[in-house]
């Protein structure tokens, strides 16, 4: 699996560009229009942004280099309040989970039943939940 660099994010016309490299290939960083985020961006806003660029950076993607773009995302991933977030999501997912019959626990992911799928996607909502809750904290950050 590669890792995505993000080295900027910047918004021109109401699209979003971001700067960046797969750790997969040796191309340099490029500048691309990024279609789903700027779908999000013109519906949701900075808030819908933030979200999203800060899911990725959860699950694929890493910041690198300094430059101004990247610190409202570096302020939300370094709070201290990102750890009780985490360990609250967390804590909610395990409960949804201990709810689960033995062979849904043993195969959340593809089982087949009601309660696995529920499982899913209150999985999916408590992420959200999370990083709509890191988002909030990129809006503490002047840069």
């Amino acid at each position: 699996m590669s890792t995505e660099y993000i080295r900027a994010v910047s918004i021109r016309r109401g699209r979003v560009y971001l700067t960046s490299k797969s750790s997969n290939d040796d191309v340099p960083y490029h500048a691309w229009h990024c279609e789903s985020l700027s779908k999000v961006y013109g519906e949701e806003g900075q808030p819908g942004l933030d979200r999203e660029i800060l899911r990725m950076l959860c699950e694929y993607a890493v910041l690198k280099g300094h430059h101004p773009s990247l610190e409202r995302y570096r302020h939300a991933l370094e709070a201290p309040e990102k750890e009780k977030i985490f360990q609250e999501t967390a804590q909610a997912l395990q409960a949804a989970y201990d709810l689960l019959q033995g062979e849904d626990q043993a195969h959340p992911l593809t089982a087949q039943s009601e309660a696995a799928r529920a499982y899913r996607l209150t999985a999916r909502k408590l992420q959200d939940r999370q990083y709509t809750a890191l988002a909030r904290l990129c809006s503490e950050c002047s840069g």
